[in-house]
């Protein structure tokens, strides 16, 4: 067991943590972060046990982090976690997310307007952010609001409450944001009583007052989930995606010679290059993981990152895309009772939005741009330039 402090907020570490976590596979199955004693698991089959097998326990801050969104379902096990799940799940099946399609096809639309013979595309600002929160706007049955720009800040900042490795400025900052988003959420859930339909807040609603599955005071941090889900981690999925292809040549030429590969190429993208690096899981009791025990009341980091690269499962080509992988084994997200209940929709988007930019802009270029990569946890860059371009 390696005892390593773990370079978080490394701008090097940021743009490649690829790298850094097969460096860290070299030298064993796991580590503990010098500085707060987190475990990290990094192997395929040892990080899918954990996330199966261990629950979302405690973590040492998580009741000052989810203060605005106490109780929150999907932050419970077994039946206070299920019961709640259950009752979105028929919504969100492959077939039941089929109906947002042409909604979908609308958005991208919209975005790509004015742009028939190609041009320069801000990914994250002109579809990454509006197909999302268009689409879970949809879902949830509530409208579009003045305050998207706000919203979308909000947002961020609450998702990345769950990092592990947060500065003190950082934490502040998100907590801060994580009040004003559950306040907006709370107006949300006023108004919508008095246009109560047939949709996903709708649903959550009645569960709440029927005290059965849920209660009442649960659906604010059960919506609020929704929004963190539905939003910011597909933004990022889009754009890594894109990013993974426009750097490697051969894949984007296959992928515009070969478009059926399209559905294939989604699930390799997702192992490849996933926007979730990794899941926090807190054991009640000493936990064998593989070839070793990681102790009652840890926080264990699941490096989905390094499981979606490890050779010992993706052979000596773990590193390099390819599309034409079969990459279905990939916990992109996540594995066991916690697994994204949202992938169907997220894996929607992507068809859609990849489908219509090689589908119409097959000699698409990177433009010269200075990345910048913004989170340890959710990764992405915070924008992504393209040049639309119909031939070369």
């Amino acid at each position: 067991m390696a005892t390593v402090p773990f370079p978080a907020h490394d701008p090097a570490y940021l743009s490649d943590p690829y790298s850094w976590l097969a460096d860290m596979r070299r030298q064993g199955s796991h580590f503990v972060e010098s500085a707060t004693g987190k475990w990290s698991v990094l192997g395929a089959d040892d990080v899918e046990f954990a996330l199966s097998k261990i629950e979302r326990g405690t973590t040492d801050s998580a009741a000052e982090r989810n203060v605005h969104f106490p109780a929150n379902p999907f932050q419970a096990d077994g039946p206070g976690h299920a019961g709640p799940r259950r009752l979105i799940a028929p919504a969100l099946t492959n077939r039941a997310v089929q109906k947002f399609r042409l909604r979908a096809q609308q958005l991208v639309d919209d975005a790509l307007a004015g742009r028939e013979r190609g041009g320069e595309l801000r990914v994250v600002e002109e579809i990454g952010f509006k197909l999302p929160y268009q689409l879970t706007n949809d879902l949830l049955g509530i409208p579009d609001v003045d305050n998207a720009a706000e919203l979308r800040d909000w947002t961020w900042k609450v998702l990345d409450l769950i990092d592990a490795f947060p500065t003190p400025e950082q934490f502040a900052a998100n907590i801060a944001a994580a009040q004003n988003l559950a306040g907006h959420i709370a107006e949300v859930a006023a108004w919508k009583r008095n246009h109560l339909g047939d949709d996903l807040f709708s649903t959550v609603i009645a569960a709440g007052d029927a005290g059965e599955i849920m209660r009442p005071e649960q659906v604010v941090p059960y919506i609020h989930t929704l929004y963190l889900a539905g939003m910011h981690t597909t933004v990022n999925q889009i754009s890594l995606s894109l990013w993974a292809l426009l750097t490697d040549q051969d894949q984007w030429d296959l992928l515009v010679a070969q478009p059926n590969l399209l559905d294939n190429a989604i699930e390799e993208l997702l192992r490849f290059e996933p926007t979730a690096q990794y899941m926090v899981r807190v054991p009640e009791q000493d936990t064998p993981i593989g070839d070793f025990v990681v102790p009652a009341g840890a926080n264990v980091v699941c490096w989905i990152a390094s499981a979606n690269r490890d050779e010992r499962r993706w052979g000596p080509t773990a590193n390099q895309l390819d599309i034409t992988r079969d990459a279905r084994n990939h916990i992109a997200f996540g594995k066991g009772a916690h697994t994204c209940i949202g992938s169907w929709l997220a894996r929607l988007e992507l068809n859609v939005v990849l489908g219509t930019i090689i589908g119409r802009y097959p000699a698409t270029q990177l433009p010269d741009q200075e990345m910048e990569w913004v989170s340890n946890v959710i990764r992405g860059p915070r924008e992504l330039l393209l040049d639309l371009r119909m031939e070369r």
